[in-house]
């Protein structure tokens, strides 16, 4: 994606909440906590579990080798960013274009489940059934940002 919405205020750099105890980065998501992104931090607030990167420097990042992380920042359409980031309007977009993939994703339910308690065929009932499990799955992986509503 670039960088072509960053205001180069280096928040997201200053912020980053790790779960030590779980192995993981809460920036963007829950993303896995590596050996090499963790060698990069630096305690900011310790206490509330809050580090910084070392390779800022004039809110600008000096690491000849970032992490896929930091490339792709941010990657998840429920980040928390920091207040006026520029990927505001884009997550924004993000959002959206989700939801409205989960809205289609439950009218092709709705739709294979006519279908299937209209067979008589049980193997088409089972890939009725299969794409719907499968739909569901993936609008559960959005239940704790509230696709149930969307």
């Amino acid at each position: 994606m670039g960088n072509k919405f960053c205001k180069k205020c280096g928040a997201c750099c200053k912020h980053i909440i790790i779960d030590k105890e779980r192995k993981i980065i809460c920036w963007d998501a829950e993303l896995p906590l590596t050996e090499e992104f963790e060698a990069m931090l630096f305690p900011a607030d310790e206490e509330n579990n809050i580090y910084a990167c070392r390779f800022l420097v004039n809110n600008l990042c000096t690491n000849p080798n970032r992490p896929e992380v930091c490339i792709n920042y941010p990657s998840f359409p429920f980040v928390q960013l920091p207040e006026n980031c520029g990927y505001e309007g884009y997550i924004f977009v993000q959002k959206e274009k989700l939801k409205h993939k989960i809205r289609k994703l439950k009218e092709e339910i709705l739709h294979y489940t006519v279908l299937s308690e209209t067979t008589n065929d049980k193997r088409e009932r089972q890939q009725y059934q299969k794409i719907i499990n499968t739909h569901v799955r993936y609008i559960d992986k959005y239940k704790n940002y509230g696709s149930d509503n969307w």
